[in-house]
């Protein structure tokens, strides 16, 4: 009895810390709808470097209309920000974005993206569609949507139906994103690869920290159950003799 004791308590400790974690990790995770876990993104860089979500390898910006008060333009890989708010991603590395008078319009290297202008995907064209192919650059001139490719200089009619190979008279400026992207939005980017509900499930399930941490885990459980035998035995021993 008296070994026991200190070793119970001692455990007992453990034990009360493992369950506590488990119970504000647990709630957490219950109510992740109601405290909006899921739609939180985790932003400590430290974090982020340990699960290895590396920044975007391809960043751009490109500013909305002088006239307009949409908010500007991003790229990072194949994902098309409006804002800061993800409304598309692409199978492929997407190259250039713009508005023009009443819609968005986005391009890869095969296909060509018409949204709205509150950012809802309206159509994707591609080579089967009359869509040139190895496009280069995308450039809006007088609200007409041009597409430099390999093959040559694209102009579409206004219904954006029909592509014609063009020579243009006045020399296109192509779109080009803006030469400093906001580091805030870089790591806002970045961030959007993790949440807080995942990080609350993998610390519940103890794969936080890799699979050593399962181990530990189980260890933790293991002392649990040893409180409860030891627990258990003592309260027998101290039984008053009928």
């Amino acid at each position: 009895m008296r070994i026991l004791r200190p070793w119970h308590r001692r455990l007992g400790l453990v034990s009360a810390l493992f369950i506590l974690l488990l119970v504000l990790t647990g709630v957490a995770i219950n109510h992740s709808d109601d405290i909006g876990l899921a739609q939180t993104p985790v932003t400590q860089s430290w974090l982020l470097d340990y699960y290895g979500i590396p920044a975007p390898a391809h960043v751009a910006q490109f500013s909305a209309l002088d006239t307009s008060n949409l908010p500007a333009l991003y790229i990072t890989d194949n994902l098309l920000w409006q804002g800061k708010r993800v409304i598309f991603e692409g199978s492929q590395t997407l190259m250039s974005a713009s508005y023009t008078d009443n819609m968005l319009v986005a391009i890869d290297e095969q296909q060509l993206y018409l949204f709205d202008t509150a950012g809802h995907l309206q159509e994707t064209q591609n080579s089967s569609m009359g869509l040139p192919t190895d496009l280069l650059a995308l450039a809006v001139v007088n609200s007409r949507v041009w597409l430099n490719t390999k093959a040559g200089v694209y102009q579409a009619d206004e219904q954006l139906i029909d592509w014609q190979l063009m020579e243009p008279i006045k020399a296109i400026t192509w779109l080009i994103p803006n030469p400093r992207v906001d580091a805030e939005f870089i790591q806002h980017a970045r961030s959007a690869h993790l949440n807080w509900q995942r990080v609350m499930l993998d610390l519940h399930s103890g794969r936080l920290f890799g699979a050593l941490t399962v181990w530990l885990w189980d260890l933790f459980a293991l002392a649990l159950l040893l409180v409860s035998l030891s627990g258990f035995w003592i309260w027998y021993k101290q039984k008053p003799p009928r």
